[in-house]
C-alpha cells in the first residue's frame, strides 16, 4: 500500500464516491462475461482458463476516457491484449489491427456490440449526470478535508513555539 499522504487520501475519497454509482462488476456479472465470450479473448480469440488467471475483464472504453465499470463496457480479454497491446486504444481500432481478415474481425466486432446492447440498462441514460453529482459531492468532502488538514497543521505549528 502506498504511503497515506493527503493527495492519496483525496484520491481515495473521489474514487469512493465514484464506486458508489459505478461499481466494479460483481462475481456473477464476471461469470456472465466469461460465459458470453465462451472463455475466449474478445479480441484475439485465445482460449482462456479461469484457473490460470490469464483472463482479464477489460474496459472497452477505458476509465481514463470516461468509460464505465458497468459490465456492458467490459469484455473478456487475454492478458497480452489487455495489458500490452490495447492500452488506451479505441477498442474497434484495436480489433481491426489485431484480427486478420474482414469476416472474422466483423464477427468479433458484432459479438462485442451484441454484448453491449444486450446489457445496457436505464441507468446508462442518467450516468453522466450521476458522475457529475458524485464528483461535485466528492469535491465538497475534499475541500472540508483540506480545511481540517490546514487546521491541524496550524495547531501542530503552534505547539512548537
Amino acid at each position: 500500500m502506498p504511503s497515506v499522504t493527503t493527495a492519496y487520501t483525496k484520491n481515495i475519497i473521489r474514487r469512493a464516491f465514484r464506486e458508489i454509482i459505478d461499481e466494479t462488476p460483481s462475481k456473477q456479472e464476471s461469470e456472465r462475461i466469461w460465459k458470453f465470450f465462451e472463455s475466449e479473448c474478445a479480441y484475439c480469440g485465445k482460449k482462456l482458463e479461469k484457473t490460470n488467471k490469464d483472463g482479464h475483464i477489460d474496459h472497452l472504453i477505458s476509465a481514463s476516457k470516461g468509460g464505465r465499470n458497468h459490465f456492458s463496457n467490459r469484455v473478456l480479454s487475454c492478458a497480452n491484449c489487455n495489458e500490452k497491446e490495447k492500452r488506451d486504444l479505441p477498442w474497434e481500432e484495436f480489433l481491426t489491427s489485431k484480427v486478420a481478415g474482414q469476416v472474422l474481425m466483423e464477427t468479433r466486432r458484432q459479438k462485442i456490440l451484441d454484448w453491449q446492447k444486450g446489457n445496457l440498462d436505464n441507468f446508462a441514460a442518467n450516468f453522466h449526470s450521476l458522475v457529475n453529482s458524485a464528483d461535485s459531492l466528492a469535491n465538497e468532502v475534499v475541500n472540508v478535508f483540506e480545511l481540517k488538514i490546514a487546521e491541524l497543521k496550524k495547531q501542530k505549528q503552534n505547539l512548537k513555539f
